[in-house]
This record gives structure tokens, C-alpha cells and sequence, in this order.
């Protein structure tokens, strides 16, 4: 290509980033409210509390059983039996299924998610059994339902609306041609 029909070309398009204050002009992302950083900080904190109360209430199991944990007390067992096997079990399932509905519902909400108000709802729901733990695992369930509260703020349905349309971004408008030929060209007929 000569020098001449270089400078003739005609020069590349480029668009703009995004103006909108809601938009980080670093990521390109939807910036996020104080609301869900609140709420996945929350919703983490929950979590930390249930599992200290967890390694508590192991901890204590080893000289006093039956005080360590509510479940642990609700029947008597004797030590090395099944039933307490059983119960050290569900302690830790409990756990982990609070655990799992927050961390979703934290995570998923970080990415702006909407679904994750409701998951915020059921991690509430879930948190409740740790009070089937002991007093500290019971502390964990204040912030998880806090957390799970700040995510239905407008300011976090708003976040979750602009990662919706990033996400799902409208086609653009069909606009109908016309002088459409079909067939041959007219000069090669």
C-alpha cells in the first residue's frame, strides 16, 4: 500500500468509555453500594461466629459433653456410643449448611446477582439452627440476618438492575434497509 492511499484510509472508529457516575470507569463494572459490601462482610462475620461457636462446642465436648452443645444435652449418651458420633455430626452438617446459604448469598450478591435477596432470606431461615449449637454459635445469626437485610435496599436493587443490563444487554434496534438487491449484480448479467 502506497504512502497516498494510507493517508486516504479512512481512520479507525473508537468509542468512549461510559460517562455514568454508577459505572467504575476502571472495571467498566457497576460500582457497589456500601449496602453490599456491608452485607457480604456481614454475612461473613455470621459465618465466623457460627464456626467459632462449632470449634467451641467441640472443644468442650472432650471433657463435658452434654454441656458443650444444646443437641449434645437433649438425649444422654454414653461416651464412644453411635448417638454421639451422630450428634457431632449434625453439629458440624448444621454448620456447614449455614455456612454454604451465606457465603452464596454474600458472594452472588458481590457480583450483583438479584436472585440473592431471596438466598439472603433462606440463609436467614437456615442460621436459625444454630441455635441448636451453643450461645456463640447463636451471635452468628444477628448478622446474617442484617446482612440478608441490607440486600433488599433500593440502593442495592438499583446495583443489581445496572449488573442485570450489563449482563443482559438490549439488541440493538432493527432498522429495515431498503434498496436490498437480490440475485446478480446489474454489471455481471
Amino acid at each position: 500500500m502506497s504512502d497516498q492511499t494510507a493517508a486516504e484510509a479512512p481512520a479507525i472508529a473508537t468509542l468512549r468509555a461510559p460517562t455514568d457516575a454508577s459505572i467504575d470507569p476502571k472495571t467498566g463494572e457497576p460500582r457497589r453500594p456500601i449496602a453490599v459490601w456491608a452485607a457480604s462482610v456481614l454475612l461473613h462475620l455470621g459465618v465466623a461466629l457460627v464456626m467459632a461457636g462449632l470449634l467451641w462446642a467441640f472443644w468442650l465436648s472432650i471433657d463435658t459433653f452434654e454441656q458443650a452443645a444444646w443437641l449434645h444435652g437433649v438425649v444422654p449418651t454414653e461416651p464412644g456410643a453411635l448417638l454421639r458420633v451422630l450428634m457431632v455430626t449434625a453439629l458440624f452438617t448444621i454448620a456447614m449448611l449455614i455456612a454454604v446459604a451465606s457465603v452464596i448469598a454474600a458472594h452472588y450478591a458481590w457480583h450483583g446477582y438479584g436472585w440473592t435477596r431471596r438466598a439472603g432470606l433462606i440463609a436467614v431461615a437456615v442460621s436459625l439452627l444454630a441455635l441448636m449449637i451453643n450461645p456463640l454459635a447463636t451471635w452468628g445469626i444477628l448478622p446474617i440476618a442484617t446482612g440478608a437485610g441490607l440486600l433488599w435496599l433500593p440502593s442495592v436493587r438499583g446495583f443489581f438492575q445496572r449488573w442485570h443490563a450489563r449482563r443482559h444487554p438490549e439488541p440493538p434496534p432493527v432498522t429495515e434497509a431498503s434498496g436490498v438487491f437480490y440475485g446478480p449484480l446489474p454489471r455481471y448479467r
